[in-house]
């Protein structure tokens, strides 16, 4: 596997990161393990309890270079999924593939990623919703107008992470909760519920 100058340089002995996520960056760049490799990406946006990143900055080049340098997809989907939840775009159209890519194999909407990686396939579409952008919400509105039910739910719901859509998630909940399915009808006027109280926030 070959890694950016960046991945190298945030694992370096200089580094001002705290030590659990140069830890994990080093397990990204190094282990054998695809999985291993996976899973360290996820520790990286989820965070380490009392040890703060201070500035996502620090990590999200390193993220982008493993994950156009790996050649593993299930490294790419979980490096393109933490760019994501730290707010980095880059990380947003391989993440919708890697979503398509769920769906074409017959996961559940609402299970997990696989078992070596179980990480909830619901967290990549709310990874989404907080990376935002023009792409990443019109994926999230199309996965919410078509598609099983298990899966129109999930997107509906990470619409209500989406910030400065000018307006566009608003209408298309508003579309969503006169939907024939009940299920899906009822979690669009949920979220448009959620994210009022929210608005005067964003």
């Amino acid at each position: 596997m070959v890694v950016g100058f960046s991945l190298w340089v945030a694992t370096a002995g200089g580094s001002d990161l705290p030590r659990p996520y140069q830890d994990a960056l080093d397990a990204l760049r190094t282990s054998n393990e695809p999985s291993a490799r996976a899973l360290a990406a996820i520790a990286v946006a989820h965070g380490f309890r009392d040890v703060p990143l201070s500035d996502p900055a620090d990590v999200v080049d390193a993220l982008s270079d493993a994950m156009q340098a790996d050649a593993d997809p299930t490294v790419q989907a979980m490096t393109a999924y933490a760019l994501c939840v730290l707010r980095d775009l880059r990380g947003v159209p391989r993440l919708i593939g890697a979503i398509q890519s769920t769906v074409a194999r017959g996961v559940d909407p609402q299970g997990r990623f696989s078992d070596a990686v179980p990480l909830p396939v619901p967290y990549l579409y709310r990874a989404l919703g907080h990376a935002g952008g023009r792409e990443a919400t019109w994926f999230l509105i199309e996965a919410a107008r078509t598609g099983p039910v298990r899966a129109r739910v999930v997107a509906i719901a990470a619409l209500g992470f989406v910030l400065g859509d000018g307006g566009e998630v608003e209408r298309a909940l508003t579309t969503l909760s006169g939907d024939p399915d009940p299920t899906v009808r009822n979690a669009a006027r949920y979220v448009m519920s959620e994210r009022k109280p929210r608005s005067g926030k964003r």
